[in-house]
């Protein structure tokens, strides 16, 4: 029976199996074992999986799978802890990891782990969309959809206040939207308001995972379409279930999102 190494880590409560797969002794990408790895019940447990393919002192480049087995283009919690493990194995303070949606760069400062997410992308084409529409803001029933790309498909809802978002049926507006004809590729949704200290309430129901205490990517498209709405100012800290993240929309139009980042345990997976 063969077995491999992996860390458990988690950013928020957003948990991450990482492998470091550069050797490629285990053939570890086929679906089942993706779902028997990411299983609570049968595995170890994780939203999303990532596997390091190769690293360096300054680079590295990383798979991502959801807990369902399929391919994620990105997981901005998920890049924040290989960055964190990777920076701390080689004693550095900054690396450049390569994703299927582009290259993150990130950075350790005052004990946060920062991110550059890159730029929110609205084209129809891109999120993508399967039309396009005459308008950012697409309705579905009685909800107003601000519809976002960072890296990965997001679908915004902003209620009117915190008891409103509390009332919601996360699961069930979630996989009704994921299904909807307008996402052709499902789409991320994030469910939103504003409190009364200005920052914003969270919450989320992931493409290929569910729903989970955090999503950095969920994050930044909420902050990006608070901003459009004119419902926030550029840079504000996102509340979730599982903690706080900090997003801040430069001038340049890049995403920076910091937060802490933890290193749960190390082990060994037993595949058949």
């Amino acid at each position: 029976m063969k077995y491999f190494e992996f860390i458990k880590m988690h950013g928020l409560g957003n948990d991450f199996v990482i492998i470091d797969n550069r050797q490629n002794l285990v053939k570890i990408k086929k679906k089942e074992t993706l779902k028997k790895i990411a299983s609570r019940n049968f595995g170890i447990g994780c939203d999303q999986i990532l596997i390091i393919e190769r690293y360096d002192a300054k680079n590295a480049e990383v798979t991502i799978f959801n807990n369902d087995g399929s391919e994620a283009e990105a997981c901005g919690n998920g890049v924040r802890c290989v960055a964190s493990y990777l920076m701390n194995k080689q004693s550095t303070t900054e690396i450049r990891i390569k994703t299927i949606s582009g290259n993150l760069y990130c950075w350790i400062e005052n004990e946060s782990c920062f991110v550059n997410m890159g730029k929110p992308c609205f084209d129809w084409n891109v999120i993508p969309l399967s039309k396009q529409f005459e308008k950012q803001i697409i309705k579905i029933d009685e909800f107003d959809l601000f519809c976002v790309s960072i890296g990965n498909p997001h679908a915004v809802i902003f209620f009117k206040d915190l008891n409103e978002l509390n009332k919601i049926d996360i699961e069930k507006i979630g996989i009704k939207i994921q299904k909807s004809d307008i996402f052709p590729e499902s789409v991320n949704v994030e469910f939103a308001t504003i409190l009364e200290d200005k920052t914003i309430r969270m919450k989320v129901w992931e493409r290929g995972a569910g729903r989970t205490l955090a999503c950095g990517s969920g994050a930044c498209a909420t902050l990006v379409a608070a901003n459009q709405q004119n419902l926030s100012p550029r840079k504000n800290d996102i509340i979730l279930d599982g903690g706080k993240l900090t997003i801040d929309w430069l001038e340049s139009e890049d995403l920076i999102m910091s937060g802490e980042v933890n290193l749960v345990f190390k082990g060994n997976f037993y595949s058949d």
